[in-house]
């Protein structure tokens, strides 16, 4: 049970605001809290950064890019959750380098649905009525 709850507390949660992703965090919130996240090297399971690979950026997006110097490798992308499990297990993709490749993805993902709520007055209003009702808690 130990090691469930190990699991559990290291997992990025809507319980815990200033790990978790909203749809109205800007790319810098983003990146904060997914550099905070718990990312061991060559360990996928209990890693939320490949589970947000997995069952996140791989639906959305065709492709997972991450960009890093010549000297560590340099730019590769990876088509399917698989490949990259596969590169992260074997220590070819370093944990700093998924944390800024699922940033940047994560951002591409959610950052339309931050437009539609910022631009549009009835989903603002929506928005800001949330906001203050999870403030409240």
């Amino acid at each position: 049970m130990r090691a469930l709850d190990s699991e559990i507390a290291s997992k990025m949660s809507k319980s815990k605001p200033e790990s978790s992703i909203f749809v109205h965090d800007g790319v810098e919130v983003i990146s904060r809290k997914v550099n905070s996240a718990y990312c061991p090297p060559k360990v996928a399971a209990g890693n939320a950064l490949m589970d947000y690979s997995k069952y996140i950026i791989f639906r959305k997006l065709k492709t997972l890019r991450i960009e890093r110097p010549e000297k560590y490798g340099g730019t590769v992308e990876f088509t399917a959750y698989a490949e990259l499990e596969e590169a992260y297990l074997a220590g070819k993709l370093h944990p700093a380098d998924l944390k800024k490749g699922v940033a940047g993805a994560l951002d591409a993902i959610i950052a339309p649905i931050r437009e539609h709520f910022e631009k549009d007055p009835a989903a603002r209003r929506l928005y800001e009525s949330v906001k203050t009702a999870e403030t409240t808690r």
